[in-house]
């Protein structure tokens, strides 16, 4: 089965967190290069993330090596403690990026994209945008009304929406209580989600499959249904904790009929970013 991945990032100088070193240096792209060829990796989404002293030239990096690789879409990196107006988001999307990723993990940086112009929003929806939206639980709750007022933007919830952990002695309640302002959203149909970052769900992160993660997607599916999920590696975050592979085959996967292992795994992404 061929494959779409709805979340990566690519770096200058590799993926790293602060104070440690970058597993594949400044050979992150080749990375990837090889694991899309061993995966059949058609088309891959780029999140653009400038924070953290990583890559401060993130979004330009990223459309710089989109623009000789036809399986490449980019979103522009948003900075939320920097001003967000009408020209900004016209300057990212006239650069070739499909879209925004905004980071609002707390009601204090949900509060700051809910005071963004109305005007970039209508600009967003113009032009069909994508906007990755990497958030929590309660942050979700702050987010819902704007999301249902651009019907025109598609959003995509990554890493489940960030429940948490999700244990052995978890009480039965929790997950659903934890997933409840997702779930609110899935009568909106410009609201997508991403089976990613199931090492979040884990305490140990590396303890794969993550069982945890089984009943939040099960949940998830049922609410919004496979052709509104889409599959999503995490490269290169994700490869501190498991394998490549360990990001393809989640919790519940074989059970999904063929069809609906095709609209997640690929054909969604590749509706949602209109390529053919």
């Amino acid at each position: 089965m061929k494959l779409a991945d709805a979340h990566i990032h690519l770096f200058a100088n590799g993926y790293h967190r602060p104070g440690l070193p970058a597993l594949f240096g400044d050979r992150e792209l080749e990375a990837y290069e090889a694991l899309r060829l061993t995966h059949g990796i058609e088309l891959a989404l780029v999140i653009g993330y400038e924070a953290d002293g990583i890559d401060p030239s993130n979004n330009a990096h990223i459309r710089r090596l989109s623009a000789s690789r036809s399986w490449l879409r980019t979103l522009a990196f948003a900075d939320l403690d920097a001003a967000v107006d009408l020209q900004r988001i016209e300057q990212w999307m006239d650069a070739g990026h499909q879209g925004l990723a905004i980071y609002a993990l707390d009601r204090e940086r949900s509060d700051r994209v809910l005071a963004w112009p109305r005007s970039c929003w209508r600009a967003l929806e113009d032009r069909h945008a994508t906007v990755s939206l990497n958030t929590r639980p309660e942050a979700i709750v702050a987010l819902g009304r704007l999301i249902a007022a651009w019907p025109g933007v598609q959003f995509l919830i990554s890493h489940l929406g960030l429940p948490g952990v999700i244990g052995s002695e978890t009480p039965v309640q929790t997950p659903a209580e934890r997933l409840a302002p997702l779930l609110d959203l899935a009568h909106l149909s410009n609201v997508y989600v991403k089976i990613s970052g199931l090492y979040a769900t884990s305490q140990p992160p590396h303890a794969y499959p993550h069982l945890g993660a089984d009943v939040l997607i099960q949940m998830i599916l049922s609410a919004f249904g496979p052709a509104r999920c889409l599959w999503a590696s995490d490269f290169s975050p994700a490869l501190e904790y498991v394998s490549f592979p360990q990001t393809v085959d989640w919790p519940g996967c074989a059970t999904l009929s063929v069809s609906d292992r095709c609209l997640i795994y690929r054909d969604n992404l590749f509706r949602l970013l209109s390529v053919r």
